[in-house]
């Protein structure tokens, strides 16, 4: 709303940081601004600050020092070794048909649903799947948490895991002072904090032991997942703080939050829209039974890759419903932006993806889900999608730290929509509300509740 009362112009927000010293928001919402940050000057603008702001400190007890909340070299580390299971061999084979058997649990288990009538929570039902699909291929380990959800409850490690996230954004922008006197004295939602962390690092803790196990009986690291992977390294490099339980807890905790989250978040968004916009529904239906007609293997081998109208259809629901709503760094040295927008040390640059997609001077009509606006004609009649601009709409970050999983999750949404339109028709059991939990990542506060109907 702030975005659209100033008409999509950069915009200036101050918080209470300190007594002393208020915490100065400044909103971008010029394209060679998000360049220079995330890109141009990228080592002036920083997801930390010093000790009394910055993620790790809002986030620490959750993110560690994992990828996601830290910078520099530690961040590299990071980087160089989770690149290597986010490579084209990995997502065209191995992640595909890991994906193609979990969209199938799914699709099986709605055409019961749709037998017997029953409402269900799109959204439980995605999150639950997608974190078993991602625990497996970066863990070795599916929690099984679908089959809980299918009953319409949610695993405590989830809640937890929700929960936790939760109160840890909502300390963003509280005063140093206030957050932490609200954590020394358990007040309001940091009264459950400890209790949720307690169920979270139990949790991982054991995923870490059962490895390690494994590992010592063997002789050997498997690398065919992220802790692997990582451990692979660890031995080779001598560098053993990298075999730390704390560590290694640190890393699944943060790409538990990239593999679930951002694309249950978008998946849902696509069935959501496409149930609201019968028109463009009917025309993708039509290509993708025609892309299906022999099966999900062939299509997911030969027929998937080139599919615009389900490109469109991911970047149309990723603009207006971005899985990361704002991204925001710290400025770590006075500065001037290329728009001419003086930023001062300390200060926090917010990057507004929620806005950015609903900027008309980018779309036309920035409110009303168009995925067509995505596919253009070549001059030898071939249809095409357009790629996102990592700068103009950094919906998975931009620059150096671009997000590594960013095909995998275009991949995993096209056959989960593929697969359950190929086979169903969803309508609304609820309205949906555009009421959103805070956290890294948005989701919806009352889930997006639905009926199916097989085609």
């Amino acid at each position: 709303q702030v975005s659209r009362d100033s008409k999509f112009d950069s915009f200036s927000l101050q918080l209470p940081g300190s007594i002393e010293h208020p915490l100065q928001i400044v909103g971008l919402h010029d394209e060679r601004d998000r360049h220079y940050i995330l890109k141009g000057n990228f080592q002036n603008f920083k997801k930390n600050y010093n000790e009394t702001m910055g993620t790790d400190v809002v986030f620490g007890e959750v993110l560690g020092e994992g990828i996601f909340g830290i910078d520099d070299e530690k961040w590299r580390t990071h980087r160089k070794i989770a690149a290597n299971l986010f490579t084209g061999k990995n997502i065209g084979v191995l992640f595909t048909n890991i994906f193609a058997q979990h969209a199938e649990m799914l699709r099986d288990s709605l055409l019961i649903f749709a037998e017997e009538k029953k409402a269900f929570d799109i959204q439980l039902l995605l999150q639950s799947l997608i974190f078993d699909t991602f625990c497996m291929i970066a863990f070795g380990h599916s929690p099984e948490s679908f089959n809980l959800a299918l009953q319409g409850q949610k695993e405590p490690f989830q809640v937890a895991f929700d929960e936790a996230q939760k109160t840890s954004s909502r300390r963003f922008w509280d005063p140093p002072m206030l957050r932490e006197m609200k954590k020394f004295f358990s007040i309001g939602a940091e009264s459950e904090m400890k209790d949720h962390l307690q169920v979270l690092n139990s949790y991982v803790e054991d995923m870490v032991l059962q490895r390690k196990k494994l590992v010592e009986s063997s002789g050997y690291v498997e690398k065919d997942d992220i802790l692997g992977l990582y451990m692979d390294h660890a031995v080779r490099k001598g560098r053993p703080e990298l075999l730390e339980d704390v560590f290694l807890r640190d890393v699944i905790m943060n790409f538990m939050i990239a593999g679930r989250d951002t694309t249950s978040y978008v998946t849902t968004n696509i069935i959501a829209l496409l149930s609201e916009n019968r028109d463009f529904e009917s025309k993708l239906v039509e290509r993708i039974q025609e892309k299906m007609k022999n099966g999900v293997d062939s299509f997911c081998q030969n027929e998937m890759k080139d599919f615009p109208e389900a490109d469109a259809v991911f970047n149309e629901s990723l603009r207006m419903y971005p899985s990361v709503g704002n991204m925001v760094r710290f400025v770590q040295e006075n500065d001037t932006l290329p728009s001419g927008i003086e930023v001062r040390s300390g200060e926090l640059v917010l990057l507004p993806n929620q806005s950015v997609g609903r900027n008309p001077k980018y779309f036309e009509d920035p409110e009303a889900f168009k995925p067509e606006r995505w596919l253009k004609t070549t001059a030898a009649g071939k249809t095409t999608c357009e790629r996102i601009d990592e700068f103009k709409f950094p919906f998975f970050h931009g620059g150096y730290r671009i997000c590594l999983g960013k095909d995998m999750a275009r991949q995993e949404a096209k056959i989960f929509m593929s697969i359950l339109f190929n086979s169903l028709k969803f309508s609304f059991a609820k309205p949906r509300k555009e009421e959103f939990v805070e956290g890294p990542v948005i989701f919806y506060r009352d889930g997006v509740h639905l009926y199916a109907t097989a085609r």
